[in-house]
């Protein structure tokens, strides 16, 4: 007898009142399925593994240019102006380490049938848990992988991270995932990770060469790794087990994004998500891929962004949103256009400038119109409120339907008024963070808000989370100039002209007032100790794993010790300003 499997949705419920609704879709559904039987003995209509995906415009549309890094510093996206847990440092000492995985009870399948091990693999489950079995599924060898893992764990200090695909399939598509395996060893006993399900893909934009594949094939490219169950990693974030991790390529320089993540937590103790991260050496199909930052995804989750999800379908408006001041906006659905008020704002060098219109991507699922609406009017009001008191001296009061109430007399200060509608601290500790690491594209994209409207809340006002995408940092980091203030301040004409005005309104807005500075200088004096201590961490992991630093970047080493000094001497000109 054959069988049709039909598997929904994780909590879809299939019960009378489901088959009465969906009567005509699972009708089709068993004829399709019955139409085939012939040539396949099941059907599997998984829907869990179903993607929506969106096309990107092509390679020609962006603009990048590159740094004596070669890095990929940003992109320029068709019509921008229209459109756009506390924890430590990585040791700063070679752990005892463990180099290999631990062996087999039973030497895993060959290659010798390598029809039969096709047809298997064509039919994969990747849920399953046993790392035997899951050599056997991929056809592996446990004897000659656990050989050539003794042989690279000599090479390195790091861990490494080894990843082997379905049929040994290259990953090239920033859409879909590639079925695989992980592994990780070379480091403290109980973070290896024997065979575990996953799947991988490409991720980034402008890092990933606009999806060129022969760019990705030559050069590696940033990944996404999602665990088929959840899994901790390396100790990361208090050994948070998620699903999703990120593996950041680290260019010449290697520790743009890892000094500012390092950063960022000595700044916000934990007040607010930001992430862990680790070097690791990576291996894929065992070809040496690189050095590597793993590090955390950006998103909704209890251990990271912890809003309240909206459930499938729901479109009530009572729930928490993820936004993104986003230049890769057109390839996502669920966006609003913010046009800053059409309003002028001066910066704190006394130039004025009507911020250009921009637009930001909602990062968690919703379901409704209504919900875009929303969000869109809350963060209308979130910038016109702050606006209207530093500029005007105007204190409007938010009321329940997104209207605004002049109520000069329920204030005391503009900082009241703005705590409304604003997380202020959050822009103090996010200002400071872009400030010391002098990221060009504070206001281009990769510039996160949380906000939840839950009864119970972490964010009940607009909140700055996830520091993210430093590679086009520390820009000036070869010059002995100081600069001066790079955030608080637009863009200069000439910059504008070349690369778009990626300036970050929010943050110049705030910087303006005399109260807001009055914060970062608290906040400095309180954190000075710890900004200090992060640099030294952050220094000796470098010395640490100076030779791995070196090993495919023979100048990586010496760069990292560049955005280092630079680094430091940024943090006693801005301690001279700010102490």
């Amino acid at each position: 007898m054959e069988h049709i499997f039909i598997f929904l949705k994780k909590g879809t419920p299939f019960n009378a009142a489901y088959i009465a609704m969906n009567k005509t879709k699972i009708t089709a559904l068993i004829c399709a399925a019955a139409i085939s039987l012939t040539s396949c003995a099941n059907i599997n209509i998984n829907h869990d593994s179903t993607e929506v995906t969106t096309t990107s415009p092509p390679v020609s549309s962006a603009v990048t240019t590159t740094t004596s890094d070669n890095v990929p510093q940003f992109t320029v996206a068709p019509d921008t102006s229209e459109e756009a847990v506390t924890s430590s440092v990585p040791v700063t000492t070679p752990p005892e380490v463990v180099t290999s995985l631990p062996t087999s009870s039973s030497e895993a399948q060959t290659n010798a049938s390598g029809e039969i091990i096709d047809d298997y693999r064509s039919e994969l489950d990747m849920s399953v848990e046993d790392p035997d079995e899951l050599y056997r599924m991929f056809g592996l060898s446990r004897t000659e992988r656990q050989q050539f893992y003794s042989e690279i764990s000599s090479e390195y200090d790091l861990p490494i991270i080894h990843v082997s695909t379905e049929n040994e399939q290259e990953v090239l598509s920033k859409e879909e995932y590639v079925n695989c395996i992980v592994e990780i060893f070379n480091c403290e006993e109980e973070y290896v990770m024997d065979a575990t399900s996953a799947g991988i893909r490409v991720r980034g934009n402008a890092s990933a060469f606009y999806g060129d594949e022969d760019k990705i094939r030559e050069n590696g490219a940033p990944y996404r790794i999602k665990f088929t169950s959840k899994q901790s990693v390396l100790g990361l974030n208090n050994n948070a087990k998620c699903k999703s991790w990120v593996l950041l390529r680290t260019y010449e320089a290697g520790i743009r994004d890892y000094l500012a993540f390092m950063l960022a937590k000595a700044i916000n103790d934990g007040d607010y998500f930001s992430s862990d991260a680790r070097f690791v050496e990576l291996y894929l199909n065992e070809k040496f891929i690189g050095l590597y930052l793993l590090c955390e995804q950006s998103q909704e989750n209890p251990n990271r962004v912890a809003i309240n999800e909206c459930d499938e379908g729901y479109t009530g408006t009572d729930i928490g949103y993820l936004v993104e001041l986003d230049n890769y906006s057109y390839t996502e659905q669920w966006r609003f256009m913010l046009n800053y008020n059409k309003e002028s704002i001066t910066d704190v060098y006394g130039t004025s400038r009507v911020p250009i219109s921009y637009y930001y991507t909602v990062k968690n699922d919703i379901y409704s119109d209504e919900q875009l609406k929303f969000i869109e009017r809350y963060f209308e009001v979130a910038y016109e409120i702050p606006m209207r008191a530093i500029k005007y001296g105007e204190f409007y009061r938010l009321n329940d339907d997104m209207t605004l109430t002049l109520a000069q007399d329920e204030f005391a200060n503009a900082y009241e008024c703005v705590s409304q509608v604003l997380n202020v601290d959050s822009f103090v500790d996010m200002y400071m963070v872009h400030e010391i690491t002098n990221n060009q594209d504070v206001g281009g994209g990769s510039f996160y808000f949380a906000v939840d409207f839950g009864d119970i809340s972490l964010y009940k006002t607009l909140t700055c989370v996830c520091p993210w995408d430093f590679d086009w940092a520390y820009a000036d980091y070869y010059s002995s100039s100081d600069g001066g203030l790079y955030v608080a301040k637009f863009k200069d004409s000439n910059f504008v002209e070349n690369y778009g005005d990626r300036s970050n309104p929010w943050l110049i807005l705030l910087y303006s007032a005399d109260w807001f500075q009055e914060l970062v200088r608290e906040k400095w004096a309180e954190r000075y100790p710890y900004i200090l201590q992060c640099l030294s961490d952050v220094e000796n992991v470098v010395e640490t794993y100076k030779d791995d630093f070196n090993k495919s970047e023979s100048s990586r080493y010496s760069r990292a010790n560049g955005i280092l000094d630079w680094a430091s001497s940024r943090v006693e000109y801005l301690n001279e300003l700010w102490g």
